[in-house]
């Protein structure tokens, strides 16, 4: 594939990514005011997995997304796991449960800390992740969102079973 096509290829990937992500905020806001999502604190050899979506201010995140109906929030967290950032993983423990409550909705996010048992492959021609890496901790990027760091700073202070908005 020439660098052109490339380009326009992912030009037309991101913007389908904000459209969709708009009109989905929207959508839940009138059909499904409550979300239940999950995190991962993801790690491997002291370093932490960080996932990058295609579009906002702050697209670098902990992996993570919602819960499928009839599915447990340790299947969830491990599933996108794999799906965004392209490795299997173990959970360890839970680190807590978080709410957020704006936007017209309330979203619950269940954060776990697992290990990965291999190394990253991140996704191509993706339609929400372009990028999935393993950072040090002082290396995390500083386009990572607020509710990420948060948690990640939680993590390193060892803090457990924590409950509190996102």
């Amino acid at each position: 594939m020439n660098d052109v096509t490339h380009g326009l290829r992912e030009c037309g990937l991101t913007l389908a990514y904000h459209t969709i992500v708009t009109l989905r905020d929207k959508l839940r806001c009138l059909m499904n005011p409550t979300t239940l999502g999950v995190r991962a604190v993801v790690t491997r050899g002291g370093r932490l997995l960080m996932v990058r979506h295609r579009s906002g201010v702050h697209p670098w995140s902990l992996p993570g997304g919602g819960v499928n109906r009839g599915e447990d929030f340790s299947a969830a967290a491990l599933r996108e796991v794999h799906e965004e950032g392209g490795c299997a993983a173990q959970i360890e423990r839970l680190l807590g449960i978080y709410d957020q409550h704006d936007g017209g909705f309330d979203n619950y996010v269940a954060v776990f800390v697992c290990a990965a048992t291999e190394d990253v492959r991140p996704p191509v021609g993706d339609l929400e992740i372009v990028d999935a890496r393993f950072f040090l901790p002082q290396d995390i990027p500083a386009t990572t969102d607020a509710g990420s760091l948060r948690r990640i700073a939680e993590f390193r202070r060892g803090l457990v079973g924590l409950s509190q908005p996102w």
